[in-house]
This record gives C-alpha cells, structure tokens and sequence, in this order.
C-alpha cells in the first residue's frame, strides 16, 4: 500500500506533462493546406462566379493571382480560349486579343502531398491533396514549367492528366490553386460557347466573354504581435 502511495504522485505528474505537451503541438498545429484562405469575387459578362483559393497550400501562387487582382489587372479582359468538357481560360488578352502585359513570371509550384500506403502498412508513393478536379481554378503557362504569369484557367471536368507527378523531386504538370465555390452555371455557361480562330488563337468564342471586375472578398487578417 505505501508503494501505491508513491506510484499515484508520480503517474499524476507524468499525466500532467503529457497534458501540457499535447496541448503545446495542437497550439504549434500546421496550417491546413486545404482551407481557403482567400474568395475572390469574379464579375462576367455572362454572370459571377465566386472563387476560393488555398492559400496554406499554394502560397506563392494565391500570392501572384492576389497580386493582380489587386492591381485591378484582370478587369476589361477577356476568356480567349473555351474547350468544350476540358477548361475556360483568361487574364491575359483584351477584345480585341491584344495581350496585356503581366509581371515577372513566378516558379512552379507542387502542390501538397500525402504518402500512400499500401495493405501492409508500406509507404507505395505520394498522393496529392489538390488536384485537377471539376471546376478547379489554376495557373496556365508555357511550355517552360516557370513561366506561369497572369493567365488561369478553370476546368469544365475533372482534368488529372494536367496533375503534376508528386513523386517526381523536378517540379512538373500545372499549379491547381482554387477552385469554384458558386457560379458553378456560369462557369458551365462560358463553356458551352460557340467558337471560332482569330489570328492565331483557337477556341475564341465568338461573342466575348469580358471579366468585368475581379475583386477579393474575403482574405486572412493579420495576426497581432505578442507584446
């Protein structure tokens, strides 16, 4: 009996100090890469469409296209490119398909990954948490994998060929950032358009679809500094 007396103390203070040490990682917890961080507010000619962007998983790419936005860049532009069942893109020419000068191109961006394993517990590869899904919001670009600037594009259908291979260490594919929270139909609406080929452009639809503002609606506050 006395050593029972002996052992609670000690079990108690061991209780205590795991207590303080969960306590301490769920204050340290990462952030969640797939919250949205930010909803931006795109205005069309053909109606709007909300947007929200994960900015714990893609933070220099949510920073790039917040960037713009915030200039007021993509306002008075155009979608130039419809491919039926495949995407809707834009922010980057004008009516008349003059293309407008963005800033410095940023790097690729991975997005997030998960490992996956297999029935026995063996690590088989890595999974990516934001993919090309339905109505999913990403940067397009060039053929040079850092060249990605102002252009976006948004998917009619899920799209996982443009996934980048999370089990390559070379960043590859394209950078899938957002996706569509409401507007879905007008999203559905653009990319049902007619189109044509103007000057070099393929896809254009023959009516513009003009992005007439692009705003942000909701973003992170700033955190206040520990006195």
């Amino acid at each position: 009996m006395k050593n029972f007396f002996k052992i609670v103390p000690v079990f108690l203070f061991c209780a205590a100090l795991f207590f303080a040490v969960s306590c301490g990682e769920k204050s340290e917890k990462r952030p969640d890469p797939l919250e949205i961080t930010h909803k931006v507010l795109l205005e069309t000619s053909e109606g709007s469409i909300t947007l929200g962007l994960y900015g714990n998983g893609m933070p220099v790419t949510v920073e790039n296209f917040i960037g713009y936005v915030d200039r007021g860049f993509y306002n008075g532009l155009i979608f130039h490119r419809v491919v039926k069942g495949f995407v809707i893109q834009g922010g980057g020419l004008d009516e008349n398909l003059n293309e407008k000068e963005p800033g410095a191109p940023i790097k690729l961006e991975m997005p997030p990954s998960v490992e996956e394993k297999d029935e026995s517990g063996k690590v088989k590869g890595k999974k990516l948490l934001i993919s090309h899904d339905k109505y999913t919001l990403a940067m397009a670009r060039r053929r040079e994998p850092d060249s990605a600037a102002s252009q976006f594009y948004i998917t009619l259908e899920a799209t996982h060929n443009l996934d980048p291979n999370p089990n390559t260490a070379q960043p590859n594919g394209y950078a899938p950032f957002g996706k569509v929270l409401e507007g879905f139909e007008v999203v559905d609406k653009i990319g049902a358009k007619p189109v044509t080929s103007k000057n070099m452009y393929q896809g254009v639809p023959v009516e513009n679809v003009k992005i007439l503002k692009m705003s942000v609606i909701a973003r992170p506050q700033p955190k206040e500094e520990k006195k």
